[in-house]
């Protein structure tokens, strides 16, 4: 019961959070607009006033200041909504995730599943897209100060064009590099470490509670797979590197596809994983779980015993791992009675 009280806690947190960081984009933007329009009012009523003339340098100069200067107001409003598309896109991310664990938890929601349509948009209305219309608009009414003359008006459809069509490319650039994070699979690295008798150390999942698995977790950049699998073990179990005995590594590579609601920008489709053998020689009381964010318990188990309680995605990898292990400790066995035979001879 307080699991569901922590993680009902933990949507409303979020959500809550989406909804601030939508209103604070929009008040972004209606600042920004509000600001343009009254800019560009200003230099209308002033042109037309009759006691100023557009050919007038100093007021084209002095518009032109003003108008550089929302230009400029305007482009960081572009990133910053940019940046707030991505933080809104992380809380509902984690809000889904969130409301799929809540629906797991109730039997009687088991198979529950909101009714919604994707559409596919030729055009997007979104926040980016109306600044980098209001930018463009600041650009064409500059170029029409200086170049509006004669055959100059033809340039400032083109320069409106041509700079809305740039930010639509960075805005689209982005969209399509999450779409392109969210379809690979994210290289990872796994660590499969056994006692004296032969069990592994499993780890029961905080988020879902009596699921267990194995000690894993991504590569972070210019990393590599051993320094990335005992950074693991340190953070997920506290076991430190000089407590565990390097014996093999699984010479291929396995993956798993995750669920759609557990996808992200960060995890990808899936890992790629790379895995390690190790023997631990330190003391139980040595496994502290580290900073206890991801498990929440653990303990020694057969391999096999482990298979059937990892979650469904994982299942396949951790079937093949149990081959591996049994393979592995088959060849320890042999090259030991081997070497006892030798010795006695």
């Amino acid at each position: 019961m307080e699991d569901e009280k922590l993680l009902l806690a933990e949507y409303e947190f979020f959500t809550d959070s989406f909804w601030k960081n939508e209103e604070l984009g929009e008040k972004r933007v209606d600042f920004f607009i509000t600001l343009t329009t009254a800019i560009i009012a200003g230099i209308v009523a002033l042109i037309t006033s009759g006691q100023t003339k557009f050919s007038d340098s100093g007021v084209r100069q002095m518009a032109t200041g003003a108008l550089l200067g929302a230009l400029l107001f305007g482009f960081i409003t572009f990133l910053r909504i940019l940046q707030r598309n991505r933080v809104t896109d992380e809380y509902k991310r984690i809000a889904d995730y969130l409301r799929e664990q809540l629906r797991r938890r109730s039997l009687s929601l088991s198979e529950y599943e909101l009714p919604f349509i994707s559409h596919k948009r030729l055009l997007r209305g979104g926040l980016a897209e109306m600044i980098a219309m209001m930018n463009s608009i600041i650009i064409a009414v500059i170029s029409a100060l200086w170049f509006g003359k004669g055959w100059g008006w033809v340039v400032v459809p083109f320069i409106f064009l041509i700079l809305f069509i740039l930010q639509l490319a960075v805005a689209n650039n982005e969209r399509q590099k999450k779409e392109f994070r969210a379809q690979t699979f994210r290289a990872g690295v796994g660590a499969i470490i056994i006692n004296k008798s032969g069990k592994v150390l499993g780890l029961e999942r905080r988020d879902i509670p009596g699921s267990w698995q194995l000690p894993q977790g991504g590569l972070e950049v210019g990393e590599a797979p051993l320094e990335a699998v005992k950074r693991e073990i340190f953070e997920e179990t506290g076991i430190k590197e000089s407590k565990l005995i390097l014996l093999s590594s699984e010479p291929r590579l396995l993956a798993y596809e995750l669920p759609k609601e557990y996808r992200s920008l960060k995890t990808g489709r899936g890992q790629v994983q790379n895995w390690v053998l190790f023997r631990y020689v330190g003391l139980d009381e040595e496994v502290t779980l580290g900073d206890k964010k991801e498990f929440s318990d653990w303990k020694w188990l057969a391999m096999n015993d482990l298979v059937a309680i990892v979650v469904p995605f994982k299942r396949s990898v951790y079937k093949e791992l149990a081959e591996y292990l049994s393979y592995q400790l088959q060849s320890s066995t042999k090259n030991a009675t081997k070497s006892l035979r030798s010795r006695r001879s």
